[in-house]
């Protein structure tokens, strides 16, 4: 038996277990189990009541609000033969209407739930494709990109400039482009950039290598304005 058709059975499986313990009292009464006979099962139903709890919730979230909805009304029916022919209590079909109002908004509220959260995680899922593949087409790019926070740790490297100055995530970009010294601080256009605007220069590596150097700011994915640099190798103009 697959998931799909056992919940099928699973709802009314509860329903009826509900509904067995909630009528458990009269149950006995026609059995005559004078053994069974406790005060508990001939009280006010309200504590009873809250057992179907258990089916409407559980259609909210596998069947969504419509489910929960249906449940709701199912368990509306199974009420009424007590409130208008079995309880002696004052006020049944009240009491009975006001459960039933209670438990129907949990059950849709779970529902709700249940899609939001299933649309997040579309829209998760859909990012992360996204993602893969912007990151696949900037790793075709034969200049490097690099992507720095305002911390001056690399967040990103794209496979140009691994491929020239190694992985180096989460390093400092004046360590990882070769100067261990930060001497490239005192020139460094970063502040500028994360403030708005976009910035060229050239950068000269200690191996004798040229790179003109092109940054603009980017908002990354947890919100953070950070520098955006594309290297471009000119040593050989």
């Amino acid at each position: 038996m697959n998931k799909a058709t056992l919940k099928l059975f699973i709802v009314p499986s509860l329903l009826a277990v509900c509904t067995l313990f909630y009528y458990f009292g009269e149950l006995i009464d026609w059995a005559a189990w004078e053994a069974l006979r406790i005060d508990f099962f001939y009280g006010i139903h309200d504590i009873h009541r809250l057992l179907f709890l258990a089916p409407i919730i559980y259609a909210g979230h596998t069947a969504r609000a419509r489910g929960a909805l249906i449940v709701t009304l199912a368990a509306f029916v199974i009420f009424l033969p007590r409130a208008f022919l079995i309880s002696p209590f004052p006020d049944p079909l009240l009491r009975m209407l006001l459960f039933t109002v209670f438990a129907g908004t949990i059950g849709v509220l779970t529902g709700i739930t249940r899609d939001q959260l299933e649309r997040s995680r579309k829209l998760e899922a859909e990012v992360r494709r996204e993602r893969s593949k912007l990151i696949e087409l900037i790793d075709r790019i034969e200049d490097g990109i690099l992507i720095t926070g305002p911390d001056y740790r690399i967040r990103f490297a794209n496979m140009a400039m691994r491929r020239n100055f190694g992985e180096g995530l989460d390093s400092f970009c004046y360590e990882y482009l070769q100067s261990p010294d930060g001497a490239c601080k005192s020139a460094c256009k970063m502040p500028k950039v994360i403030q708005g605007t976009t910035e060229r220069w050239l950068y000269h590596l200690p191996d004798g290598r040229t790179c003109e150097v092109v940054a603009s700011p980017y908002v990354d994915a947890d919100g953070v304005v950070c520098q955006l640099s594309v290297f471009r190798d000119i040593t050989h103009k």
